[in-house]
């Protein structure tokens, strides 16, 4: 009996100590959470699609992935990776839409380039 004991006391005495250092929590208004969410740019919107449900090798390295692989209980990695690909697919078409509905095109600068000319305006080149 007197093992028995030793271990139970040896618990409580555990359970006390570790409940002195308790963490306290923090309550968050709205106004706070929404301060801290910032919108996703469109390359992290197109790397979310691509990997919402087929995930990246670190997260398929796992053993229930691995079981994932063989038995397909959460769908077989094939049709994962299809519909990551229809997301993908749809997104795109979403921005393509979205920037020629805009009206005004997008315009950006050229880039650096070290030649003066085009051989479009070289009559040499006229390709008769």
């Amino acid at each position: 009996m007197s093992i028995k004991f030793t271990k139970l006391g040896s618990i409580l005495l555990i359970t006390a100590i570790s409940s002195l250092f308790t963490v306290q929590a923090q309550a968050e208004t709205a106004s706070q959470k929404k301060d801290k969410m910032q919108p996703l740019s469109t390359a992290e919107v197109f790397e979310k699609a691509f990997f919402d449900r087929s995930g990246d090798f670190f997260k398929n390295d796992r053993i229930l992935s691995q079981l994932n692989t063989i038995l397909g209980f959460n769908r077989f990695p094939e049709k994962q990776i299809t519909l990551d690909g229809k997301s993908v697919h749809m997104l795109y078409r979403d921005k393509m839409q979205t920037q020629a509905g805009s009206g005004t095109p997008i315009r950006t600068r050229d880039l650096i380039n070290p030649y003066t000319t085009s051989l479009q305006e070289n009559p040499e080149y006229l390709g008769y």
